[in-house]
């Protein structure tokens, strides 16, 4: 195990909540969709992968059951790391590589544990980067560990949200529609929680920006593009036909020049130079 000497956000909370949260989230289960899908993109089966910002191990489990893959988990949450542990344990023997108390900006001290470029890629989804301040950081200690050739698959919460403007601007609360223009803000680790997370926004062209040195990019999408962000689902509680109906168009437009931008998310496939 790798300790971090630095207080990790208060997500311990959130652990507990995670998994019933994302129970019937519409917008949730279309970002996990297309985030896996740049997965299977990004990495071959049995490949050895890092999970950076685990949460409770959704998306590693998946990645060993289906793919045969072998994953390292980092998060700064203990209690998220145990549960996401359990549930990768569970999912297929071996499949689970490690679990280590680390943030992001530190994970380039895993080339202690396991060796230089020993993983065959890293990914890091729903906003797990937006709690660093520098990407650059990540970008090197990442650059230390994934080996040539290997694949990243990042989706950050993005600076450029037009659906998260319109809601807080036709309420009047200008000051929240224009919250991710500018420094960080304290945002909840989940859904009615404190506001005690600091919270970063970054642009296509900042992360890209940040990890150039060492990746190169093959794929941009915004996450969504028309549907809400996740937290306003609840708009579309009877409209499930036209979330069906958008979806296919949604997944199309998103990975235009200029929409791509635009998104509560923006999802980046890069590869090791």
């Amino acid at each position: 195990m790798v300790s971090n000497p630095d207080k990790p956000p208060p997500f311990d909370a959130a652990a507990d909540r995670y998994d019933a949260d994302e129970l019937g989230n519409r917008v949730l289960a279309h970002m996990r969709g297309r985030f896996f899908e740049q997965l299977r993109a990004a990495f071959a089966p049995g490949a050895r992968l890092l999970d950076l910002g685990s949460g409770t191990g959704t998306d590693a489990a998946r990645l060993v059951s289906e793919r045969g893959c072998r994953v390292a988990l980092l998060d700064v949450s203990p209690r998220l790391l145990d549960r996401a542990a359990t549930k990768v344990r569970a999912a297929g023997a071996g499949g689970l590589l490690g679990a280590h108390r680390l943030g992001a900006r530190s994970v380039g001290e895993l080339a202690i544990a396991y060796g230089r470029e020993f993983f065959d890629g890293a990914y890091s989804d729903f906003g797990a980067l937006n709690c660093e301040a520098d990407l650059d950081p990540v970008a090197r200690g990442l650059a230390e560990v994934v080996r040539p050739g290997g694949g990243l698959v990042l989706s950050v919460i993005n600076r450029w949200c037009p659906m998260e403007f319109a809601w807080f601007a036709l309420r009047g609360r200008l000051k929240d529609a224009t919250r991710r223009w500018g420094g960080p803000v304290r945002a909840a680790a989940y859904s009615g929680g404190p506001r005690d997370v600091l919270t970063f926004y970054y642009s296509r062209r900042e992360i890209e920006r940040s990890f150039r040195a060492a990746f190169r990019v093959e794929h941009v999408e915004a996450l969504p593009l028309f549907l809400p962000p996740p937290y306003l689902d609840f708009l579309l509680a009877r409209l499930d036909g036209l979330v069906r109906a958008v979806e296919p168009v949604e997944a199309w437009a998103a990975r235009l020049p200029l929409l791509r931008e635009l998104g509560d998310h923006v999802l980046v496939r890069l590869r090791r130079r």
